[in-house]
């Protein structure tokens, strides 16, 4: 995976693709960061998320700063160093508001069980560990060490580590365990009562956890098959974050999360978001890069009649090369 150029150190690169995951500070602008938990707080200053997700509230495209965290090119390029190649797509965005409450529901994600999160991304299973095709993100913007609820990782530890021998199916809802609880407490509780075997599996990925403290502008790059959970928020406290992936562009397989970036056009919001962009980052959304087989003077031209003020030149450019 060598050669593709970007923001993350070699150290950082090499910790991704032997335990998992990485946290990096520093891609994202301090001011910026402060820009999105401000609008976030604002958004959820009367209620907050008890499950994953916004509702659509904060989900790309929202024509705020949180676009420009989404499309930011420190990740892009950054996602391109892990995965090998430039050539990626971005299959969810959505920002989120975790606060502290006393709710330990079954389907609950206060206090999460152990999981991957391949299984609601694709049908299929994940590609052997050093063939990733995917990236996830968390980028935080508030202070764990204040506010709790920080990312719990169980890291890979080597080829023969007998937490991470494939197929990964010991969890709910893989393998025939469709009694799915996302709750820590009733998740387990179910192994220990029908699946002891499992149970006795998964007491090891908990022993061997990790929760990290994470400020505000750390990015945790992390991938589908790594073990991983929420954590509880701090009662009185709400955690801001804005979960964010990628795929390969050519593993089809991988479903985009979000409903079809097109679906919001028409109103000149996403518009402007397109036209604002640079041609790398219209390629996370689908559109083809400049030199694409795609293109051609007409069909160039056509699609800057399309978005009015938008700079073609890149486009028109790369036909002479």
């Amino acid at each position: 995976m060598e050669g593709i150029p970007g923001p993350l150190t070699k150290e950082q690169v090499t910790h991704w693709q032997e335990k998992g995951y990485v946290i990096v500070s520093g891609l994202i602008e301090q001011a910026l960061t402060e820009s999105c938990k401000e609008h976030m707080l604002e958004i959820f200053k009367d209620t907050a998320c008890k499950d994953f997700g916004s509702d659509g509230k904060c989900a790309f495209p929202t024509c705020s700063d949180l676009d420009r965290v989404t499309t930011h090119e420190n990740l892009i390029d950054s996602v391109s160093q892990l995965l090998g190649t430039p050539d990626i797509l971005l299959t969810q965005s959505d920002g989120w508001c975790k606060a502290g409450h006393l709710d330990f529901g079954s389907q609950q994600n206060n206090d999460q069980r152990f999981h991957m999160d391949y299984g609601n991304h694709t049908f299929l299973h994940p590609t052997p560990w050093n063939e990733p095709e995917n990236v996830a993100a968390i980028v935080y913007l508030a202070d764990t060490e204040i506010t709790g609820g920080g990312t719990a990782v169980c890291s890979r530890e080597g080829d023969e580590d007998e937490l991470y021998q494939p197929p990964y199916i010991n969890m709910p809802g893989n393998g025939g365990y469709w009694e799915f609880y996302n709750d820590r407490t009733h998740a387990e509780k179910y192994f220990e009562e029908k699946h002891p075997e499992v149970a006795k599996f998964r007491k090891k990925i908990y022993d061997r956890e990790v929760i990290p403290v994470y400020k505000p502008g750390d990015v945790l790059l992390y991938r589908y098959d790594i073990w991983h959970r929420g954590t509880p928020v701090k009662v009185g406290h709400k955690r801001s974050v804005i979960n964010i992936a990628w795929k390969k562009r050519d593993s089809f397989w991988h479903l985009t999360w979000n409903p079809a970036w097109t679906q919001w056009n028409y109103y000149g919001n996403i518009e402007r978001v397109l036209i604002s962009l640079s041609p790398k980052q219209r390629a996370l959304l689908g559109v083809p890069k400049p030199g694409h087989s795609y293109w051609n003077e007409q069909n160039i031209k056509w699609f800057g009649a399309r978005y009015p003020g938008m700079d073609i030149n890149p486009y028109l450019k790369a036909l002479k090369l």
